[in-house]
């Protein structure tokens, strides 16, 4: 079953999506958290791995960050990965509220930008007791010097002061494209059927993806059990980061590596990434704990 919901962040903000849950007599379940990436809303495909995980059993909410798709919040499209990362812990403290959920059973799933949001989540909240990342940002810095070329970084960085001045004088957001990579944008027509999506992100946002650094967090993951899903030529989150991440990570700890970039995840290895998910989600999630014998 899915339905509409709505729930309020700790400073009031509206955000909203589905939930989902199994067609099973049992009154509560185990639920994972799910989150999408940056400019993407949940219509862009994550219904397709929610479906699965309800199919097994679980419970799941997705949702639109703030200030994005359905959900409320100003700045409209602007991503700031620290106050998407206390969202989500909101979104914990709301599913732990809801009669179908077992609070004590709470997994959390995240992918590209939100891949790094769920492992910094996943590091500091002890309520996520699994967590699985599918082709994780892991340095917002690195990406942005790796992908922008050395002759354009005083203009690239110059962006982001003069954003921020005119902000400050004009009270006005300034917003500039997000992509001009055509792997991203062929993938946008390919899962934005209700024409949703619009290639718009505010300046800052970019500037604030420099401060975003989840590798950083890894190694506090432990011992919350962590699975990451790498694609070996992942061009827009760099494999190579997602792999020495993975590296630095402590048991318990499970990869899946796939053949492809950054968005075969979601098409072409569909199947795999489902199986992977829910195999890891049932093995550190699912089961129930055995009762104590006094």
């Amino acid at each position: 079953m899915q339905r509409d919901v709505s729930f309020k962040t700790r400073d009031r903000v509206e955000l909203r999506g589905w939930f989902f849950t199994p067609d099973s007599n049992k009154s509560r379940h185990p639920c994972v958290v799910m989150t999408h990436g940056l400019t993407v809303q949940i219509e862009h495909g994550l219904a397709k791995f929610a479906e699965h995980l309800a199919e097994s059993g679980f419970a799941v909410l997705t949702y639109d960050h703030r200030g994005w798709g359905r959900s409320d919040g100003e700045p409209r499209h602007e991503s700031d990965p620290f106050r998407q990362m206390h969202d989500t812990r909101d979104a914990i403290t709301y599913v732990t509220t809801l009669p179908e959920v077992d609070p004590e059973r709470i997994g959390l799933w995240g992918t590209s930008y939100s891949g790094g949001t769920a492992l910094m989540v996943a590091a500091v909240d002890r309520r996520v007791g699994c967590v699985v990342a599918v082709g994780p940002l892991i340095s917002g810095s690195a990406m942005a010097t790796r992908h922008i070329a050395s002759a354009d970084w005083h203009l690239y960085r110059a962006q982001f002061e003069d954003a921020r001045r005119r902000e400050l004088a004009e009270e006005k957001i300034q917003y500039r494209v997000h992509t001009a990579v055509q792997e991203t944008i062929n993938w946008y027509k390919d899962v934005d059927l209700e024409g949703t999506w619009k290639n718009e992100i505010s300046v800052i946002s970019h500037d604030m993806m420099m401060e975003f650094e989840p590798g950083d967090y890894v190694s506090r993951i432990s011992p919350t059990p962590l699975l990451m899903v790498v694609a070996d030529q992942d061009t827009r989150c760099l494999t190579d980061l997602q792999l020495g991440a993975y590296n630095r990570a402590r048991e318990p700890k499970h990869i899946v590596l796939i053949q492809g970039g950054h968005y075969d995840a979601y098409v072409r290895h569909l199947a795999t990434v489902n199986k992977a998910t829910c195999d890891w989600f049932t093995e550190h999630l699912a089961k129930q704990l055995d009762p104590v014998v006094i």
